[in-house]
């Protein structure tokens, strides 16, 4: 009776080996910094109401953002297309669909599309419950 127990669980193991050795994954690193595009180090939220946000936008051909700062570090990932992002400092950036970068914090930007089709682009706010992820001129 014991060797009957040890042999259907040795089949069943063997039964489960080939369906779990299908299972596919992969994982793309999108991106891995510990500075702003600006060259700024990462500072998080001092806060207990961490919040993370994340947001998709579409930026139409000559479309833009219009200018605006983040208070709190910005994950951006271009989807598709190309924005061209500049900086007060006079920087200007180009990203291209596949792109990510970490945002700028307290710094006016603007970004544009120049191209002739849509420009989709995930954003990701790490920032604080009840307070702006993003900040317009008055």
């Amino acid at each position: 009776m014991k060797h009957a127990a040890i042999i259907a669980i040795a089949v069943a193991g063997l039964i489960a080996l080939p369906a779990a050795a299908q299972v596919k994954f992969s994982s793309t690193p999108i991106l891995q910094t510990g500075a702003t595009v600006g060259g700024a180090a990462i500072a998080y939220p001092n806060s207990d109401g961490a919040e993370l946000t994340a947001v998709r936008l579409e930026i139409g051909p000559g479309g833009e953002t219009g200018r605006h700062m983040h208070p709190y570090p910005t994950l951006v990932y271009v989807l598709e297309g190309t924005i061209e992002v500049e900086m007060d400092s006079g920087m200007v950036r180009s990203y291209k669909a596949g792109d990510s970068f970490l945002m700028v914090v307290n710094t006016w930007t603007n970004a544009r599309n120049k191209g002739s089709v849509p420009a989709k682009v995930l954003v990701v706010y790490i920032g604080v419950h009840g307070k702006p992820n993003l900040v317009r001129p008055k």
